[in-house]
């Protein structure tokens, strides 16, 4: 048996022969390794960072200034994942992005660690993969933003938290009917 059938196969989720460095609005969505709320808390509704959420925040604010051609106008830091919009007037690679964005936040945060006698076990801040989703119309980028918004108010209902009790959105489902 040959070493690549011994490990199950990860799909590829981006869309096949689409090039994600056009000019176009993208929704992320990152999460934590083993969704662990390490970016903060909700109380009454709205988001509280942590430490290490102040630092995906300043993380994500760097984008504009390494990227040129992209911005951030709008985004959520959840206790464990972010969601954002990309606006990309061209030339930038969107898995570019997120690679620089997750690999700073992710050294950020293992310096601080370190800097505090701790250590991560895995060395791990994010998980591997992101979800992203090409905004094909202002109906959809507006209904994004909203849900991008309200998010902290709904994370009881959030599929993303580990203690989700109530029937979860589907904002994929939402998003794909908008369409």
């Amino acid at each position: 048996m040959s070493q690549s059938s011994d490990y199950p196969r990860r799909k590829n989720i981006r869309l096949h022969g689409y090039d994600y460095s056009i000019p176009a609005n993208y929704f992320i969505t990152i999460v934590i390794q083993d969704r662990k709320c390490l970016l903060g808390n909700i109380s009454n509704g709205k988001m509280v960072l942590s430490e290490v959420g102040e630092m995906v925040r300043k993380t994500l604010k760097d984008v504009t200034d390494k990227f040129e051609n992209s911005e951030i106008p709008h985004y959520v830091i959840m206790p464990n994942h972010i969601h954002f919009i990309i606006q990309n007037t061209g030339g930038d690679r969107i898995n570019e992005i997120v690679r620089w964005m997750k690999s700073l936040s992710t050294n950020r945060y293992l310096n601080g660690l370190r800097g505090r006698g701790c250590s991560h076990a895995n060395n791990k801040l994010w998980q591997r993969n992101y979800f992203d989703h090409i905004i094909r119309n202002q109906h959809s980028y507006d209904y994004i933003a909203n849900y991008i918004f309200t998010n902290p108010q709904r994370w009881k209902y959030d599929k993303l938290n580990i203690d989700c009790v109530e029937e979860p959105d589907d904002i994929n489902l939402r998003i794909r009917m908008l369409e």
